[in-house]
């Protein structure tokens, strides 16, 4: 009997161990059982935007989702998400893009530094951009980008030929 303490104590150990990450993971399982990451999510989410489907984006959004895109007005539900999301990318021909760095924080928090890449409505862009999002069920639940003002002021300067084209269909 004595013997069977240590071994029991450790076991015990071992599942509160366990069980202290599983509640503390920001890792959400998925309809086939595996789980995703909230890194993965934020992948997932963004992969579906840079295909341009916008139902497989909206899709991973939470029902509180929170979108802050700086300094464009801010979404606080899905509804209001997906217009500002169709709205934006309505005359999106291609999205992309390019990380140059994206990390999870550990708690649901994914950083990411990265170049976005535009084009339609005659708009073409790099516009380099810092993205907080917070996953919560799996689901994104807040999006804060930020970026210059200036960048993109010059940027859509530079477009203004073509998105008068497009917009007057000469």
């Amino acid at each position: 009997m004595l013997v069977a303490a240590p071994r029991l104590a450790a076991q015990l150990l071992a599942l509160y161990i366990h069980a202290m990450t599983l509640s503390n993971s920001s890792t959400t399982a998925t309809a086939s059982g595996t789980t995703r990451s909230a890194k993965e999510v934020v992948e997932a989410f963004v992969s579906a935007l840079e295909r341009l489907d916008y139902d497989a984006a909206i899709a991973l959004a939470g029902e509180d989702i929170r979108w802050v895109n700086y300094p464009w007005t801010t979404s606080r539900n899905k509804r209001q998400f997906e217009r500002a999301l169709r709205g934006m990318f309505g005359d999106a021909t291609r999205f992309e893009v390019q990380y140059a760095d994206i990390h999870e924080r550990g708690d649901g928090v994914v950083y990411t530094d990265r170049i976005d890449i535009f084009e339609g409505g005659g708009v073409k862009m790099s516009l380099p951009v810092q993205g907080e999002f917070r996953v919560r069920g799996g689901r994104v639940v807040e999006w804060v980008d930020r970026f210059s003002w200036l960048s993109l002021i010059a940027q859509l300067g530079r477009s203004l030929p073509a998105i008068l084209k497009h917009r007057l269909g000469k």
